[in-house]
């Protein structure tokens, strides 16, 4: 471990009690919730939210990418992917005739499956659902056919230099195929994935211990349960499984350059902070506010210096095993080498000079309102309760997230100012035309 990273663990403390000791602050987002556990163990968090007859499941499924052996990366997406494959077309008639609608998110440390209903569809709604994700049909033409949109999804995120940027950066920290690093494959590994490897994913993630259900719905608890029996408790019982957590370590060469052929290119800093805790992802939030989000933040000054940046920002990623913070401007390709002389300049300027209390308060006020705004939707919030219990820590803490910005102390936060931006941390990098290297 470098010394960087211990001066970023030594933060954590202080930063938790700025948090509050003890149990988690006042729920301040929207109805305090109620939790129970259906017969086969499957876990439920519900919040109620009377006006409108409408009911959103997450549906959390633990272990992502970072559970994918490590030469056949893609398997979780490939997995989850087949589990929605509709296998008739009277489920997908009935799905359209109820208004309903699903959708997928693969992340790093799990799987969400967003489920939206009318209220008084949800049972018909979640027994097509819970049929599919149950007993998903793994035929050779279903899966060539989800292998061929994989590929798809592999070139689109290579054309992209924003994603490109967050699977470069994640491959470089943590190692191994994780956290986003391949998270579609490579036509290696989709190659050497068979239905069996498919089976025995399935097999071990999709039991009711290591699932969790978080719906938001104008129906209560006493309405809810019974559905959710006979619909979720169909789902077979099974362990919470332990989860393997690759760890965020600052990677030798400190510099990759990718080429891509675009008018313009992308320059970018990227650095480890530990793993998210109840306080220091408070605080991390507001770094990233601070430094990269907003007309006010402090990137924002290379935007007017004779059209640098056409584009810039930061960009926070947090896993369980940890997190990855990235401050990022697109440049005309020709000013490549002034751009990045400019970042980094900013960006030890702003370790050196640091936040006064002014600015401090600014970037709480900023992060405040994305919190509010990004939390409207019940679909959003149950989301936010989801991505929680993923990143190991506890839905009981979105309830007080305002709380926890607010906490964050002055000396606190310069201490982790100093510490995220310390250039020995650094993984600098470039994506566009003229690059020497090209990722594997």
């Amino acid at each position: 471990m470098t010394r960087r990273m211990l001066r970023l663990l030594c933060l954590v403390p202080a930063l938790l009690a700025a948090a509050g000791p003890g149990d988690p602050p006042p729920w301040r987002l929207g109805s305090p919730p109620a939790e129970f556990v259906l017969d086969n163990g499957l876990r439920v968090v519900l919040q109620r939210d009377d006006p409108l007859p409408i009911t959103v499941v997450q549906l959390w499924i633990g272990g992502g990418d970072r559970d994918d052996p490590q030469d056949k990366p893609g398997l979780a997406y490939l997995t989850a992917r087949l589990c929605l494959e509709v296998t008739e077309a009277s489920m997908l008639r009935r799905l359209v005739d109820f208004g309903s609608s699903f959708s997928l998110d693969v992340g790093g440390d799990g799987i969400l499956v967003t489920v939206r209903s009318l209220s008084r569809h949800l049972d018909a709604t979640l027994e097509v659902l819970a049929a599919m994700l149950n007993e998903p049909l793994l035929s050779d033409v279903r899966i060539d056919g989800v292998k061929g949109l994989m590929r798809s999804l592999q070139k689109q995120e290579g054309d992209d230099a924003f994603s490109l940027l967050g699977k470069a950066a994640a491959k470089a920290f943590y190692g191994r195929p994780a956290y986003g690093a391949s998270r579609f494959g490579s036509e290696e590994s989709l190659r050497r994935i068979g239905r069996r490897d498919i089976q025995e994913f399935h097999r071990g993630h999709y039991a009711a211990g290591n699932l969790a259900a978080f719906i938001a719905s104008d129906l209560g608890a006493e309405e809810l349960r019974p559905l959710l029996e006979r619909r979720l408790g169909r789902f077979p019982a099974g362990p919470r499984l332990d989860a393997r957590l690759p760890a965020a370590v600052t990677p030798q060469d400190r510099a990759l350059k990718l080429e891509r052929r675009t008018s313009q290119s992308l320059v970018a800093v990227v650095a480890a902070l530990p793993p998210p805790t109840a306080g220091n992802l408070a605080a991390a939030t507001l770094l990233e506010s601070w430094l990269g989000r907003g007309i006010g933040s402090r990137l924002w000054a290379l935007r007017s210096r004779a059209g640098l940046a056409y584009g810039l920002g930061t960009e926070l990623w947090p896993n369980r095993g940890g997190m990855l913070l990235g401050v990022f401007l697109r440049t005309e390709s020709g000013r490549l080498d002034e751009a990045r002389t400019e970042l980094e300049k900013l960006l030890l300027e702003v370790r050196e000079q640091g936040v006064d209390e002014a600015g401090l308060a600014a970037a709480k006020a900023y992060a405040r309102a994305v919190h509010w705004r990004q939390n409207e939707s019940r679909e959003r919030r149950a989301a936010f309760l989801a991505f929680l219990e993923g990143a190991g820590l506890s839905w009981r803490l979105a309830g007080g997230c305002a709380a926890a910005l607010e906490g964050v102390g002055l000396d606190e936060f310069n201490s982790l100012v100093r510490s995220a931006l310390d250039p020995e941390g650094w993984l600098r990098m470039e994506i566009g035309p003229g690059a020497e290297d090209s990722p594997q």
